[in-house]
C-alpha cells in the first residue's frame, strides 16, 4: 500500500514537472472533455422532457389570426401551470395537413369546416371537443355592406382562406338574388372587424363578419355601424373542433382534461377568448360526424 501511494504521488510529481505550456493543453483538454460530458447529460435529460411534452396544432381556416404569438403565450401559460403541454399556432393549411399526415400523438385544433375536408384522407382522425360561445355550438356569418351589391368585380373584406370563404358565399341565402363568386374580388384581412372597417372606409364593397363580431362592431363604431346592412346569412356554422387520431386517446386524456378546465380560471378563459369561445364540450360518439346543419 504504502509502495502504491509513493508512485501516486511521483506521478503527479512528474506532471506537475512538465513544462508549463504542456500542462495547458492537458488540463484544457480534460476541462474540455468534462463540459462535453456534462451537456451530453443535459441533452439526454432535455430528450427525455420534450419527449413527454404533449403538443396542441391550431390552425383555422375561418381566420387569419395576426395574434399568434399572444395565442401561443396565453395558452402556454396556461398549460405549464400544472402540465406539460404546449400550444403550436401554425401558419398555412399545407403544413397543419402534412402535420396531421404523419398522425402523432397530438391534438388538432381546427374548423368543423375543414375537419369534413379532411376525414376522407385522415383515417382515425376524430373529433373530441366542441368549443361553444354563449351556450351555443353553432354561428353564422353574415355578409354586410352598405347597400345591395353589384357583383362584377364587388370586393368583399373576408378573414378566412379563401377555399372556405368561396364555400360559404356558394352556399349563402342572399337578399338579392345569387353572388357570382367567380367574379368577387376577396380582400384578405385578420379579423372580422377589419373587414367590417374595410366596407366603412371604401375598401371593400361588403364584408364576411360572425354575428358576434358585427354586434361587437356596433359598440365600438356606432356611427359606422349605422351605414351598415345585412345583403346575407350563411348557414349554420359548427365551431371550432379538437380532433386527435383514436389510437392515442389514452395519452392526450391529461391534455383534453386541461382543455375542457379552461373556462375554470382567468388565464384559460382569456385563450378561450382569443378563440372566439367561452368552453370546450366534449363530444359523444353520435355527435361526432359534426357538420353543417
Amino acid at each position: 500500500m504504502h509502495y502504491g501511494k509513493h508512485n501516486a504521488l511521483k506521478d503527479v510529481s512528474d506532471i506537475l514537472s512538465l513544462p508549463e505550456s504542456t500542462l495547458t493543453v492537458l488540463f484544457r483538454a480534460l476541462f474540455t472533455a468534462r463540459m462535453a460530458v456534462c451537456c451530453l447529460c443535459l441533452l439526454c435529460i432535455a430528450g427525455l422532457v420534450n419527449a413527454d411534452t404533449i403538443t396542441v396544432y391550431h390552425f383555422n381556416t375561418e381566420s387569419h389570426n395576426d395574434r399568434d404569438l399572444v395565442l401561443k403565450n396565453t395558452f402556454d401559460r396556461y398549460f405549464q401551470v400544472s402540465h406539460n403541454i404546449q400550444l403550436q399556432p401554425v401558419d398555412d393549411r399545407a403544413t397543419f395537413e402534412n402535420l396531421i399526415a404523419e398522425k402523432p400523438a397530438s391534438l388538432f385544433i381546427m374548423s368543423d369546416w375543414q375537419f369534413h375536408q379532411l376525414k376522407g384522407n385522415a383515417s382515425g382522425l376524430i373529433p373530441y371537443l366542441r368549443g361553444l360561445k354563449d351556450n351555443n355550438d353553432t354561428f353564422r356569418k353574415l355578409l354586410i355592406g352598405k347597400g345591395p351589391l353589384t357583383p362584377r368585380n364587388a370586393t368583399i373584406a373576408v378573414s378566412g382562406t379563401d377555399d372556405y370563404v368561396q364555400s360559404l358565399l356558394r352556399d349563402m341565402r342572399l337578399n338579392s338574388g345569387p353572388l357570382p363568386t367567380q367574379q368577387l374580388r376577396l380582400l384578405t384581412v385578420p379579423k372580422d372587424i377589419d373587414a367590417l372597417l374595410a366596407v366603412s372606409f371604401g375598401m371593400a364593397d361588403a364584408a364576411l363578419s360572425t354575428e358576434n363580431s358585427f354586434e361587437k362592431y356596433e359598440l365600438l363604431y356606432r356611427n359606422e355601424y349605422q351605414q351598415l346592412e345585412i345583403l346575407g346569412t350563411s348557414q349554420p356554422q359548427k365551431r371550432l373542433v379538437v380532433a386527435l387520431f383514436q389510437q392515442h386517446l389514452p395519452a392526450l386524456e391529461v391534455a383534453l382534461k386541461a382543455l375542457l378546465d379552461m373556462d375554470q380560471v382567468p388565464n384559460g378563459q382569456l385563450g378561450l377568448n382569443l378563440l372566439g369561445l367561452d368552453e370546450w364540450t366534449r363530444l359523444t360518439t353520435t355527435r361526432y360526424q359534426g357538420g353543417h346543419q
